[in-house]
């Protein structure tokens, strides 16, 4: 084969190569969920950035490839403006907005079993299509359980998120017996702070990975 030909097929093979390797990059983000937080409650970036970190580590020991983007500055940051139909919408609210319909969807954090309190959280799926459509963290019901149980509002308000994200991405709004997707966190439980409390169960696990 002569000098040139050698050439011409390397260069062929590079450039085979490098579609490849873009259309790897390309399918990897395509895959990755996209997070976006829009914070109209805290008003605090340091808390929520806090936050994020917590909901990240719970989400991704779980097995799944999240980008977080925080939108609270009306959605104007770069990476914000990419807006994909299936990307994950969390809202953190100043308060708990009455009508909403969402108590039978939420987490709620109450001193024992039996109690009833304002939800922490709650998330809204599409009964029809199973679709999350947006979750929604409550930050002054975050601030009032972290200030009675001693728990760090960040690192609470951190499992909240994981907890309502767990719903859009498992498409789904039943509750887990054991593990972060449980119905009801109670006073005991935040201040024991045993670890498998605030992981994704396996059973939880598996589903968010085959979804």
């Amino acid at each position: 084969m002569s000098q040139i030909s050698v050439r011409t097929a390397t260069a062929v093979t590079l450039t085979v190569l490098a579609v490849f390797a873009a259309a790897v990059v390309v399918r990897a983000d395509d895959a990755r969920v996209v997070v976006r937080i829009y914070d109209t409650g805290t008003g605090a970036s340091a808390m929520r950035a806090a936050a994020i970190r917590t909901a990240s580590a719970i989400v991704e020991e779980a097995g799944i490839a999240v980008d977080w983007r925080d939108c609270s500055d009306h959605g104007a940051q770069r990476p914000c403006q990419n807006r994909r139909a299936r990307d994950v919408i969390v809202r953190i609210m100043p308060t708990f907005a009455a009508g909403t319909g969402a108590r039978r969807d939420s987490v709620e954090a109450l001193k024992s079993l039996g109690d009833s309190e304002l939800p922490v959280g709650f998330a809204v799926i599409d009964p029809d299509t199973h679709v999350g459509e947006m979750a929604t963290v409550v930050h002054d019901r975050v601030q009032a359980v972290a200030r009675r149980t001693g728990v760090e509002s960040s690192e609470l308000l951190g499992r909240a998120l994981a907890h309502e994200i767990g719903h859009l991405l498992l498409k789904a709004t039943g509750h887990s017996r054991t593990g972060l997707m449980r119905a009801v966190w109670t006073d005991a439980e935040l201040t024991l702070n045993r670890r498998e409390d605030w992981v994704f169960a396996p059973l939880d696990r598996r589903r968010l990975q085959l979804r």
